[in-house]
């Protein structure tokens, strides 16, 4: 079995979340909700003592190396860890919307939402947190989905986040969650990405 030390250099250096160390993507999304992208371990601490965190939300995927870390620091600090893991290269599903629908009713604050580069999911979620609590669609997508200040990048491929609210927008549906149902397949064959973004996206950045 890998060390914990073994674990932490390969999410550093092969996941390139040593990027995270000096790039936090750490913001407000309204009082005691803050999105960020995936901490390492001592400044996973520092936050939760700093901003007295009782709920963390990961969409990261459950074989990332330090995901199981985060749960540990979560059960010794006495934070709660909560886990949705979705891709940000497709919608989500529909009974993962609905679930994560569930976890924002139930939240805890303060609390951290986060995924690898908290540019994409967290960006969708976000944006989903803030709409399902009366917020306007179009303006939490103005303040939620941005290159300079999140470094979500639209023509890549996550750029099917922008497109989905978009065209739900467009729409005559009121149900987001039964529209994403209806068209989730649709939608994302219509979206075409564009290579070179996408490839920064995926290869150089190595975005999940």
């Amino acid at each position: 079995m890998a060390s914990k030390t073994s674990n932490y250099l390969h999410a550093l250096f092969v996941e390139h979340t040593i990027l995270n160390i000096f790039w936090k993507n750490f913001h407000e999304i309204e009082k005691g909700v803050y999105r960020s992208a995936q901490m390492n371990p001592f400044t996973l601490r520092k936050y939760i003592k700093k901003y007295n965190l009782k709920l963390i939300l990961s969409f990261r995927k459950n074989s990332d190396p330090l995901s199981q870390m985060e749960r540990d620091i979560c059960k010794e600090m006495g934070v709660e860890f909560w886990h949705l893991s979705f891709s940000s290269r497709t919608l989500p599903k529909k009974h993962e919307v609905i679930k994560l629908k569930e976890m924002f009713t139930n939240i805890k604050k303060p609390v951290l939402m986060h995924c690898k580069a908290g540019a994409d999911r967290t960006s969708f979620a976000a944006i989903l947190y803030l709409y399902f609590n009366g917020y306007d669609l179009k303006t939490a997508m103005n303040e939620q989905l941005s290159f300079w200040k999140y470094g979500h990048i639209t023509n890549s491929r996550a750029g099917i986040i922008d497109y989905f609210f978009e065209k739900f927008l467009e729409s005559d549906e009121k149900d987001i969650i039964e529209f994403l149902d209806k068209n989730r397949e649709k939608l994302q064959n219509e979206f075409k990405p564009k290579g070179f973004f996408s490839f920064i996206n995926d290869k150089i950045l190595r975005r999940e």
